[in-house]
């Protein structure tokens, strides 16, 4: 099926693709070239023939799903919105460069939209658009309920509430390190290195639940200037950066496999680069 508007032919094949990308009516139409109430009449005219619409929203659609956060998993998932959801009009988008975080999304909040891969010079991240109206009341009340500020906000808190920290964290760290292998000391031995970045009052309320968690004295929060802006890190080096990656994995029933593997591989390299004595 194709309809044709301002000479401009649209199949039902591109219309279902930009909807389950998340895209608009609005969005549609100012691609297209043509106002916001054609692009109205168009959706219509596809769902009428049953081109499926992952968009559209209906009068009732269903209960709001509730995530238990003081679970692991429940935690986990929070915290991937944390660290990955920004605002968008009455919707929100999920970003990250590995489609994992955006399938977790899908999977445990239910969200019936698609995800899918945008390109850029920067990189390429996949992306969620959420806008279906009971997805969002899914996404509002989750976040709301625990003090979420979105990504650019000039203070991003630790959220409150009934919290798994440990499952939180976890997610948390996943998103926002970097681990590599410093060498540090007057012999400038190899050591293992993660560092935790985001703003102050979340790192250093994280600072405090690992320093519990692990049974490490609290770090010292360093403040970093990028070009994006100014940010803050913890560091764990040597034995604290083990301490750290088994508290986080020990007994973790969601976490992302590339990741904990390749913290956990660089404990291996250490060893492997340290000279014998």
């Amino acid at each position: 099926m194709t309809i044709t508007i301002k000479g401009c032919t649209v199949t039902a094949t591109e219309w279902l693709s930009w909807r389950e990308r998340g895209m608009s009516n609005t969005e549609i139409a100012a691609m297209l070239g043509v106002s916001p109430s054609m692009a109205r009449v168009v959706a219509r005219k596809f769902r009428e023939a049953g081109v499926p619409d992952p968009q559209y929203r209906k009068r009732k659609p269903g209960p709001v799903m509730i995530l238990d956060t003081a679970t692991d998993a429940g935690a986990y998932v929070l915290g991937v919105l944390w660290g990955t959801a920004s605002t968008s009009g009455e919707g929100y988008w999920v970003r990250h460069r590995d489609r994992w975080y955006v399938d977790v999304v899908l999977e445990h909040l239910g969200v019936t939209a698609e995800g899918h891969e945008s390109y850029s010079r920067t990189g390429n991240q996949w992306r969620l658009k959420i806008t279906r109206a009971v997805d969002v009341a899914t996404v509002r009340n989750l976040l709301e309920r625990h003090g979420w500020a979105p990504r650019k906000a000039p203070e991003r808190p630790y959220p409150y509430g009934n919290v798994d920290d440990r499952g939180f964290v976890r997610a948390w760290v996943e998103l926002h390190s970097s681990a590599d292998v410093a060498r540090t000391g007057r012999k400038r031995e190899p050591t293992s290195r993660l560092r935790v970045y985001g703003s102050q009052p979340l790192l250093k309320e994280l600072n405090r639940v690992v320093a519990v968690g692990v049974g490490l004295p609290p770090r010292r929060l360093q403040r970093m200037v990028t070009g994006t802006g100014e940010t803050w890190c913890l560091y764990y080096t040597g034995g604290s950066f083990c301490a750290v990656v088994d508290w986080l994995y020990a007994g973790a029933g969601l976490y992302n496999p590339a990741v904990r593997e390749r913290l956990e591989d660089l404990t291996l390299s250490v060893s492997r680069l340290r000279k014998p004595t």
